[in-house]
C-alpha cells in the first residue's frame, strides 16, 4: 500500500548508510512506494539528492503562494533549498537515493542573497552539472562500503560539490536576469509532458506543433525558460530513462537501446557514455 511522502520521510530502515560531516550528513536512502499527492511543504534543511533509481514520473515543484507561477520538474539530481515555501507535486512509485542534508552555515555561502524565483528554483530542482552527479555517486559507493577514511573522501566530495554548485546556480540566476522571454507554463507543461512520456523521443517538430509554434520559435523559446536547447533536454531524459532501465529491468543492451529509440547497442552505448562516462555496463553494475 502507497504511503504519502511524508510517513516515507519517517519510514523505519530509510536510511540505509550515513556519514556525518561538517554541517551536513550524507545519507544513503531506499524510500518506500509512495502514493501520487500534492502538498506544501517548507524544508528545514537544504537538500541535495541524486536519485539511484527511475525518477518518479511527474514529480514537480514551484515556489507556492501564487497559482500563477510555474511549475519545474524534478529531475534526476535536485536540490530542495530550505526555508522556501513549495508547492510539489510527487508521482507515485518506490526510489532510491543518496543525498546530503546541510546546515544553514555550510550552504549558505553557495546560496549567497540570490532570490529564489521560478529560473532559480527550475535551476535547483533540475540540476544539469555532470561533475556533481559524479561526485554523488562516488560518494553513493562509500556510503554502501565504508572504509576508515570514508568521512574524509566524503568531506572533501561535498567541499567539491559545493563549489560547482555555487558555479551552476550562479550561472542560472545570470540567465534569469537576462532572460526576455520563453515559453507559457503550459507549453513548456506540453513540451516536458511529452519529453517524458514513455517510449522513443518526440521530434522537436513534433513538439513544436503540439505547441503551436514554428521550429525556429519553439527552440529559442524553450532555452529561454530552461537554459537548454530542447535537443539537449531530451538526450538528457533520454539519458535518464536509461539508467532506470538498466537498473530495473535484466535485458540485453541492445534491447535497451532500441526501446529507447537508437539504431542499436553501438549509437546507445557512445551516447551513453558521453553523458555519464561510462558504458551502460559499467553503470548497471555500479548500481547494483
Amino acid at each position: 500500500m502507497p504511503v504519502s511522502i511524508r510517513q516515507a520521510r519517517d519510514w523505519p530502515g530509510l536510511v540505509r548508510h550515513s556519514i556525518a560531516l561538517d554541517g551536513a550528513v550524507a545519507e544513503l536512502c531506499a524510500y518506500p512506494e509512495v502514493r501520487e499527492e500534492k502538498l506544501h511543504i517548507v524544508e528545514e534543511q537544504a537538500i541535495l539528492m541524486l536519485g539511484l533509481s527511475r525518477p518518479l514520473a511527474g514529480s514537480r515543484g514551484r515556489v507556492a503562494g501564487d497559482p500563477r507561477r510555474r511549475f519545474s520538474r524534478f529531475g534526476g539530481l535536485a536540490l530542495r533549498p530550505a526555508g522556501v515555501p513549495l508547492d510539489i507535486h510527487v508521482g507515485q512509485g518506490a526510489f532510491h537515493t543518496v543525498r546530503i542534508r546541510f546546515d544553514a552555515r555550510r550552504i549558505a555561502p553557495v546560496l549567497g542573497d540570490m532570490p529564489m524565483d521560478d529560473a532559480l528554483l527550475a535551476a535547483c530542482l533540475d540540476i544539469d552539472a555532470p561533475a556533481i552527479a559524479e561526485a554523488m555517486l562516488r560518494l553513493a559507493a562509500e556510503l554502501d562500503h565504508p572504509v576508515a577514511d570514508s568521512p574524509a573522501l566524503a568531506e572533501a566530495l561535498v567541499s567539491l560539490m559545493l563549489l560547482d554548485l555555487g558555479r551552476h546556480l550562479r550561472s542560472a540566476a545570470e540567465r534569469g536576469r537576462r532572460r526576455q522571454g520563453g515559453l507559457s507554463a503550459r507549453a513548456l507543461g506540453t513540451a516536458l509532458a511529452m519529453m517524458e512520456a514513455p517510449g522513443p523521443p518526440p521530434s522537436i517538430d513534433a513538439i513544436a506543433a503540439r505547441c503551436g509554434l514554428s521550429r525556429h520559435h519553439f527552440i529559442r523559446c524553450f532555452r529561454e525558460s530552461t537554459g537548454s536547447s530542447p535537443g539537449t533536454a531530451l538526450r538528457r531524459l533520454l539519458i535518464e530513462r536509461a539508467k532506470a532501465l538498466l537498473v530495473e529491468e535484466d535485458w540485453a543492451i541492445d534491447t535497451v537501446a532500441r526501446r529507447l529509440g537508437y539504431a542499436g547497442a553501438p549509437s546507445f552505448c557512445t551516447a551513453f557514455r558521453r553523458a555519464t562516462g561510462r558504458s551502460p555496463a559499467q553503470w548497471r553494475a555500479l548500481m547494483h
